[in-house]
């Protein structure tokens, strides 16, 4: 009987041989097994080992992971694999297909401007941009580089590398506008723009003009006192142009003496028009201070008979039996009155500044409570030997 059960015992271990053996993934409840390092101490604890044992402990690291590996492959399933999402796109083509005939507008009228902000920055995130692009560089072309072509012209800036580089940059800006309108074009015709060529090439431009910064950042010195002598000989010339746009009022205008024609067969004294031009200046000149003189004078006549008829009529609203109302000059002219001190106007201000001066007397009279907020250093502002201050006891 015995040997029956030795060899049921045996045949159930053969059967079960890791029954007896905790699961893969239970690694036990001791911290230290959860971390292991090829560094520092733990790699001057390995080197210490035979290599028969490290070899060992490689091979059990690899079936290991050869274990983890088929675990991991033995639970993926399709939706690990992407399927269902390409299923999905399928499904929502399909739908949108379908429901090609019965597509519904946006009312935009209805939606708040913070809705159709939001609607435009969903449809077409690169428009705002686009539009402060084209503004800023239609600026930039305005102030900055059309003065700069005329320099050049004007062979201020000599011909060479730099004059050449401006061209370039001009016509550059010019293209990158003219594509930028164009794109807007087709967006105010509701028509798709994302896969249409203009797209392709605002991005090329964007690219180029963005290489330019370097260039641009290096130049700015000298761009910059370019434009200011520009707009300075600008303004300069101007004045000089308007001295006497001034005396001109619009009365002058509308009475100002036309021109003679120009003769018939084209040809004009330039020298007589300049002299024209400057006698027709004095001439305005000279009536606008004749009319400013006119002005003064009427001015003048009006306000003094005004003062007489307000005379008058004070005058003749005086009553002889009663008393005449005193005036400001009356009231001020006080007479002969004493010097007082500015202080004694304001009894406010006087006691305030009594009160002062009694608080520094208080001081010499009745020492303030100190607290020993820090250590005693001695006296701050010096001992007087002969001043006492201690009572007598009776």
């Amino acid at each position: 009987d015995e040997d029956g059960d030795l060899s049921m015992e045996s045949d159930l271990e053969e059967r079960h041989p890791e029954a007896k053996l905790p699961h893969e993934l239970s690694w036990g409840q001791r911290k230290q097994l959860y971390y292991d390092t090829d560094y520092g101490s733990d790699a001057q604890a390995k080197g210490k080992r035979s290599q028969q044992e490290i070899d060992a402990e490689e091979e059990e690291e690899e079936q290991e992971a050869q274990i983890i590996q088929r675990r991991l492959v033995r639970d993926l399933g399709e939706d690990d694999y992407g399927l269902d999402m390409i299923q999905s796109y399928v499904a929502q083509q399909q739908k949108t297909h379908d429901s090609k005939g019965q597509k519904i507008d946006k009312d935009l009228q209805a939606l708040s401007k913070k809705e159709q902000l939001k609607l435009l920055k969903q449809e077409s995130p690169e428009l705002l941009q686009l539009m402060e692009d084209f503004e800023v560089k239609l600026m930039e072309i305005k102030d900055e580089l059309y003065p700069l072509l005329q320099m050049v012209r004007d062979g201020t800036i000599p011909q060479g590398k730099g004059s050449r580089y401006l061209q370039t940059k001009y016509h550059l800006y010019l293209n990158y506008c003219a594509n930028i309108s164009f794109y807007l074009v087709l967006k105010s015709k509701r028509m798709p723009v994302h896969s249409h060529p203009v797209i392709e090439r605002l991005v090329e431009y964007r690219n180029i003009i963005n290489d330019l910064a370097v260039i641009d950042q290096k130049l700015s010195p000298q761009v910059r006192m370019l434009l200011r002598n520009f707009y300075d000989k600008k303004e300069e010339k101007l004045r000089k142009e308007n001295k006497f746009s001034v005396f001109l009022t619009m009365d002058d205008k509308k009475n100002k003496p036309k021109r003679a024609s120009a003769p018939v067969n084209g040809r004009a004294a330039a020298p007589a028009e300049a002299s024209d031009e400057s006698e027709l200046d004095e001439e305005a000149a000279l009536k606008y201070y004749k009319m400013m003189e006119k002005k003064l004078a009427l001015k003048r006549k009006r306000t003094g008979d005004e003062d007489v008829l307000e005379e008058a009529v004070v005058s003749e609203g005086e009553d002889p039996s009663k008393k005449r109302g005193v005036t400001y000059q009356m009231i001020k002219n006080k007479g002969l009155t004493p010097k007082r001190r500015k202080i004694d106007r304001n009894p406010r201000v006087k006691h305030r500044e009594k009160f002062r001066r009694a608080k520094i007397r208080r001081k010499g009279q009745v020492r303030e409570v100190r607290r020993e907020l820090h250590r005693y250093a001695g006296e701050l502002s010096g001992i007087r030997a002969g001043v006492k201050k201690s009572r007598k006891l009776k």
